[in-house]
């Protein structure tokens, strides 16, 4: 066995989340600390044994970890200005916030433990030296205390394909993609992921089950005229053709913004400010939404038109001009971060009504039928608990009637419906249902309750 001791000398961890930068890591990932040491070698002028010996330790199978559980979080948040190249002086750049996420878990010391790997004593000291002149591990504020050993206490994360908790880990060849980063000055990436599940807890909940729709690229109103939610729909009609303009200049336009090949496409949908007591539901940005399983060359096509409607605005007819920015995980508004709209929970409630694909009868199929078989369509089970209605529970929701639930054109009626749907398991999302949900229609929110929130 061979294992890793830090011991975080300040009982205190300063380390953000590669997901979510406002969120605290924990527990401490093996890739930060393969980083860490990394660095160490990189500052004392490369020595081969050390080389050999992070090489060594890249190619062993993910550590299990012991860890401590985490203490309550405090992300104290700054707002700083840019240092990108070409934007001049300090005084006349943008700013942009920066969050501290920090925590102060159970136990101040963690352990990363190979429990199959007995490294040669030269390569075992070679890493002991590297881990003693690693001074902090996150945040340069987060100090550590690292050495190597032979003994450590049973871990309680292990590595597990079918765990729900996912941890960057080190990778054979990852020394050498840090050092041709580092020399050309480029951004480091994420590298390699691993599952774990935790063996110190009885029983194992189940991955939550995932809708087909996947990645958020989300966008936020910076100028421009405000909009209701009452006219989610006049937004994300603009929005798509906005992108269709966009990706028909430079060619055919991808099967996943225009849908006409009948397969799962891009959905649009309004990201207005509801769920909080002082809510009103105005229109803060809008996602596009691509399906989990869409191929790599598809994704960048409609990331690129994104990316250029962010460039040049967004024109909303009858409405006015939207100047527009690319907003990430750390956005400050909750509304605009992924994880609002992703976070696995039980039940879920419609912030715009699900219009149902066909009329309840009283012969024939039921509303609790019909909102049971949108859920399947989209992979998720059948909810246990359906309750419906005209209005919606989540704070700052128009009632059903004040909604615009038909597009340009479409003469068909509709039956639209709030409602909120209860699962046996945890459901990740985003959830959008019914006949209007690429136009976001349909959208719901995880209940905060359920989160602890």
């Amino acid at each position: 066995m061979f294992a890793l001791e830090v011991e975080y000398l300040l009982g205190r961890v300063f380390a953000g989340d590669f997901r979510d930068r406002a969120a605290p890591e924990w527990p401490p990932h093996a890739g930060r600390l393969f980083s860490a040491l990394a660095a160490s070698y990189f500052e004392n002028g490369a020595v081969a044994t050390e080389k050999e010996a992070l090489e060594w330790l890249e190619r062993q199978n993910p550590p299990s970890i012991r860890a401590g559980t985490a203490g309550e979080s405090a992300v104290p948040i700054a707002f700083v200005p840019t240092n990108y190249p070409g934007d001049g002086p300090p005084a006349i750049r943008v700013k942009q916030p920066r969050y501290f996420p920090a925590q102060s878990p159970s136990e101040s010391t963690a352990y990363f433990i190979w429990p199959d790997a007995t490294p040669p004593a030269e390569i075992a000291a070679a890493l002991d030296e590297l881990a003693a002149r690693t001074a902090y591990l996150g945040k340069a504020c987060s100090v550590v205390r690292i050495r190597a050993t032979d003994s450590a206490p049973e871990p309680n994360y292990v590595p597990d394909a079918s765990g729900g908790i996912v941890l960057r880990v080190p990778s054979q060849g990852r020394l050498a993609e840090l050092g041709r980063l580092f020399a050309a000055d480029q951004q480091v990436p994420v590298g390699a992921q691993q599952r774990y599940r935790r063996s110190d807890q009885p029983g194992r909940e189940p991955d939550p089950q995932a809708t087909e729709f996947g990645q958020m690229a989300v966008f936020r109103r910076i100028g421009g005229p405000g909009l209701p939610i009452e006219t989610a729909l006049t937004l994300t009609e603009a929005v798509r053709n906005a992108l269709m303009s966009i990706a028909g200049s430079g060619g055919p336009i991808a099967d996943l913004i225009h849908g006409h090949n009948g397969d799962t496409h891009c959905a649009i949908v309004p990201l207005p400010f509801v769920g909080h007591e002082h809510a009103d539901g105005h229109l803060v940005g809008f996602a596009v939404i691509l399906p989990r399983d869409a191929a790599a060359t598809d994704r960048r096509t409609v990331l690129a038109a994104c990316a250029e409607l962010a460039e040049r605005g967004l024109n909303i007819p009858g409405v006015g001009n939207w100047e527009l920015e690319a907003a990430d995980a750390a956005a400050p508004n909750r509304t605009l971060r992924p994880e609002t709209w992703t976070r696995p929970c039980r039940a879920w409630r419609t912030v715009t009504p699900i219009l149902l694909d066909r009329f309840p009868k009283k012969k024939g199929a039921s509303v609790e039928e019909i909102l049971g078989a949108s859920c399947r369509r989209i992979g998720l089970p059948e909810p246990e608990q359906i309750e419906h209605g005209p209005y919606s529970e989540v704070n700052g929701v128009a009632p059903v009637p004040a909604f615009r639930l038909l597009r340009a054109g479409d003469q068909r009626p509709r039956w639209g419906v709030h409602a909120t749907l209860r699962f046996s398991d945890r459901v990740r999302g985003p959830v959008l249902l019914g006949a209007g949900r690429y136009f976001g229609l349909g959208l719901l929110r995880p209940e905060t309750e359920d989160s602890g929130d």
